[in-house]
């Protein structure tokens, strides 16, 4: 049986999830080897209200629980397996500690490699 989701409690899972979205889009500017978040092609193909595709991505499910999807560049040089473990362990260490939320998951898509640093 489904839950009935009231507007005040989508009003306030659309907070958190703005709320989400900033403290990974900080905490990914805080891992080195990422140049930066980007709009890229995510898998999901997912798309803000102007049309374009969100550079984060958060699904938040049973009331505790985050997916997170993140499209970054990458400078290059850099082992990219390393910095997106990087990465996914960082938003994760964030998440959990400024919020009451669970990260079930971390994907990370690398939209480009960018060379100098």
């Amino acid at each position: 049986m489904a839950k009935e989701i009231t507007s005040d409690q989508n009003k306030s899972n659309e907070t958190y999830i703005n709320v989400i979205s900033s403290i990974t889009g900080s905490a990914a500017s805080q891992v080195d080897g990422v140049v930066s978040v980007t709009y890229g092609n995510t898998k999901s193909g997912s798309r803000n209200k102007k049309g374009k595709n969100k550079a984060v991505d958060v699904v938040i499910y049973d009331n505790k629980f985050a997916k997170i999807e993140i499209s970054v560049n990458i400078y290059y040089g850099y082992v990219i397996p390393v910095v997106v473990c990087k990465l996914q362990e960082k938003i994760k260490q964030e998440i959990e500690k400024s919020t009451f939320y669970k990260v079930s998951s971390v994907n990370v898509n690398v939209v480009g490699i960018i060379a100098g640093n």
